[in-house]
């Protein structure tokens, strides 16, 4: 017989550390994406910024009128907003799906341990 004490390789609490390793991994994984993604955004607002900065000049002297600044934004602005609705999609399909998981590893742990619990009490019964 088995106690609970016991861990077999199915125990839903290994289970659920390895869930925990696979999010942490997961989550270290994201912030090595998104910090990546936030240096290419700033590189790419730097030389934007060099480029627009001549004709910012020319345009507080009146030499140009200020539509050529904002031509000159115009892709660099394109692509932040991009960028902006694919971070706040993805996260709010990360949250989501890992809520979701969350309660179902929930949900299993628990009836792993009801069922931990009924088993214990029955062998404890036809002992006594």
């Amino acid at each position: 017989m088995t106690t609970a004490s016991e861990h077999t390789p199915t125990d839903p609490w290994n289970i659920v550390d390895s869930e925990k390793r696979r999010d942490r991994m997961l989550r270290r994984a994201c912030i090595i994406a998104w910090s990546i993604v936030l240096a290419f955004a700033v590189v790419l607002g730097v030389a934007v910024s060099i480029s627009v900065a001549p004709l910012l000049r020319a345009t507080l002297n009146g030499q140009l009128p200020w539509i050529s600044v904002v031509g000159a934004l115009m892709p660099f602005i394109i692509v932040l907003c991009i960028l902006s609705v694919l971070i706040a999609t993805l996260c709010t399909i990360g949250v989501f799906l890992r809520l979701r998981t969350a309660s179902l590893i929930e949900i299993q742990l628990r009836l792993a341990a009801l069922e931990s619990l009924f088993a214990h009490t029955a062998d404890s019964n036809r002992v006594g």
